[in-house]
């Protein structure tokens, strides 16, 4: 019975180390229902409203579930149903040192907004066909039905990395997949995204004129190849944010604009 004791004790006291030495790293915000999280070693927890994320955890929502993590540096990571994440790095260095940030998507799809530590350094986001780094910039992105799909919409640039071939590209609505840059996103294929990952459409996008496929092609009829890098701001490349064409999109998207 005494050596019972003293395991238990020593178990009870291996098992505080290891959540004290859990590193805080933001909070959970906006929460619908709840997003599940399980830290090494520990047992999942329950996210709600003001739960701290710490290192390392492993985020689950439901088929009814989405919410916004908030990190210590102001980028946020907002996260539809049915998604799951694992936040691989985060160092923040408020004073302007080493920092850094690298998380997984293995399943689902997130609105990325950077912060301080994007600014400085890429931040890395794995899907299981495709590496993201997005620098100074928020970005869409979607691994569902085995295909990677990443919308950039503002700031300084993307690139995706995949079957050793990079393509980088700052166009404001790019859209890259693990073939590279494959044109420009319609306004329904924003609407059908950020539908899915905040639960309601964006009346302003969802009433746009566009191209009825999700993807404008990157080589328009009568047109040039164009440069994925760059800020060039063609009529090829606005179509996201409410310019009218006929482009025809390109295979493998639905009408929705989501790989299903």
């Amino acid at each position: 019975m005494r050596k019972l004791g003293i395991f238990a004790a020593t178990a009870w006291m291996a098992l505080a180390a290891t959540q004290v030495q859990a590193q805080q790293i933001g909070v959970a915000a906006s929460i619908e229902r709840a997003m599940r999280a399980t830290a090494p070693g520990q047992s999942e927890r329950r996210l709600t409203d003001g739960a701290d994320v710490v290192a390392d955890d492993r985020i689950n929502t439901g088929s009814d579930e989405r919410g916004q993590l908030l990190f210590l540096d102001e980028t946020t990571l907002s996260v539809a149903p049915s998604s799951q994440i694992v936040l691989d790095r985060f160092i923040y260095d408020p004073s302007g040192g080493n920092s850094g940030f690298a998380m997984q998507l293995t399943t689902g799809a997130l609105r990325f907004v950077g912060g301080t530590t994007s600014e400085a350094q890429e931040a890395i986001i794995k899907t299981p066909t495709a590496t993201l780094g997005i620098r100074g910039s928020s970005a869409l992105v979607s691994f569902i039905g085995g295909r990677t799909v990443a919308v950039f919409l503002m700031g300084d640039r993307m690139c995706i990395s995949s079957g050793g071939q990079e393509t980088c590209s700052s166009r404001q609505g790019a859209v890259l997949t693990e073939d590279g840059y494959v044109g420009s996103a319609s306004a329904e294929l924003i609407a059908s995204m950020l539908t899915r990952i905040d639960g309601q459409a964006p009346s302003q996008l969802a009433s746009r004129g566009g191209a009825t496929a999700g993807v404008i092609a990157a080589t328009p009829p009568n047109r040039s190849p164009v440069s994925t890098r760059g800020r060039h701001m063609g009529a090829a490349d606005v179509n996201a944010f409410g310019r009218n064409d006929s482009y025809r999109g390109i295979s493998g998207f639905t009408e929705s604009g989501i790989i299903e």
